[in-house]
């Protein structure tokens, strides 16, 4: 499953001590994600609507709020944000690191989906790694130098406007990739104000993932029943989640959160 950013995306951790009041979530290394549990709230949220709550419940599981305690058909895992926009004189390029490309690798692996990169079945689906392709890049105001290069592969290129014309991915060593990844990160000084007086009740900081960032996650079909999905045609189920937009975390109200989700296939078995 690959995801692009249509709008900056906050998926919070809730308020952390540091110059960001309202962080986005991140792993144990210290790289944004969005944990498997936020990314199948909002799939589910998206085919709930009155009319597909069974279908909702038989792919994802039962509500908090049902006698029945039932487990969903699929597992989702982690969504990782996987290639960024930022900023260059030339306008912006698009950077990850050798350990987020690593992450990616291992992920498709498990998935048995390890074709879809490095261009071993012909074609180049998700990305292929140039090897010793060192190269000097700018960033912001100033040079760094690219461990090597990856190609996206056309799933990825067709996700959005702003990768599409997008030819080299620049990968950056893990001693600076996690400061890189921090340049391309939005962070907005929001304000409370006094209606009556126009001062200020409170200032915080958020965090956000820029527009254009692309995601790759996973979902398993663990091929297991709950009462829900009596009556559900599994392939009319999975078509609905093959090509979504859905609001990812918060801000939706101020036009934050848009992601486009499309399912790709190529499965080893």
């Amino acid at each position: 499953m690959l995801a692009y950013a249509v709008t900056p995306v906050h998926v919070g951790m809730g308020r952390a001590p540091g110059i960001v009041d309202l962080p986005v979530q991140r792993d144990t290394i210290g790289y944004p994600i969005v944990y498997g549990s936020s990314f199948k709230g909002v799939l589910k949220s998206s085919l709930m609507n009155g009319k597909n709550d069974n279908l909702a419940k038989c792919l994802f599981g039962s509500e908090p709020e049902d006698d029945v305690k039932q487990m969903g058909r699929l597992i989702v895992t982690d969504l990782i944000p996987l290639f960024y926009p930022v900023a260059s004189l030339s306008g912006y390029v698009y950077v990850t690191t050798d350990y987020l490309i690593r992450r990616a690798e291992d992920l498709l692996t498990a998935l048995g989906l390890s074709k879809l990169y490095s261009g071993k079945n012909g074609k180049n689906v998700v990305f292929e790694v140039l090897e010793n392709q060192a190269r000097e890049v700018e960033i912001l105001l100033g040079k760094l130098k690219a461990a090597y290069v990856v190609k996206p592969g056309d799933a990825v290129k067709n996700l959005g406007s702003l990768i599409r014309d997008v030819s080299e991915i620049y990968v950056f060593s893990n001693d600076i990739g996690l400061n890189v990844v921090e340049s391309s990160l939005v962070r907005i000084a929001r304000n409370k104000l006094n209606d009556s007086t126009k001062t200020s009740e409170n200032l915080w900081t958020e965090e956000y993932l820029p527009q254009g960032t692309v995601m790759i996650g996973g979902i398993i079909d663990a091929e297991r029943q709950n009462e829900f999905c009596n009556n559900v045609n599994m392939n009319d189920a999975m078509m609905r989640l093959k090509d979504i937009s859905v609001f990812l975390g918060g801000k939706e109200t101020v036009g934050k959160g848009l992601i486009k989700v499309k399912v790709i296939d190529g499965g080893e078995k």
